[in-house]
C-alpha cells in the first residue's frame, strides 16, 4: 500500500518551477531584443550596461 503513495505537492512544485524558468527565459530574450549589444558573453553585456558613460 505504501508503494502507491504519490506526492502531488512535489509534482505541483516542479510544474511551478518549470513555468517560472520558461517565463524567465522569455523575459531574457525580450530584454536582449530591446537592448542588443555586440558582446557575446552575458556577464560582459551586463557590465557594459552599468558602466559610466564619459562626459562630453
Amino acid at each position: 500500500m505504501s508503494d502507491k503513495i504519490v506526492d502531488i505537492n512535489s509534482k505541483r512544485d516542479d510544474l511551478r518551477h518549470k513555468r517560472k524558468e520558461k517565463q524567465l527565459n522569455e523575459m531574457k530574450s525580450l530584454f536582449e531584443k530591446a537592448l542588443p549589444t555586440e558582446e557575446q558573453d552575458p556577464k560582459k553585456k551586463l557590465l557594459n550596461l552599468f558602466k559610466k558613460k564619459p562626459k562630453k
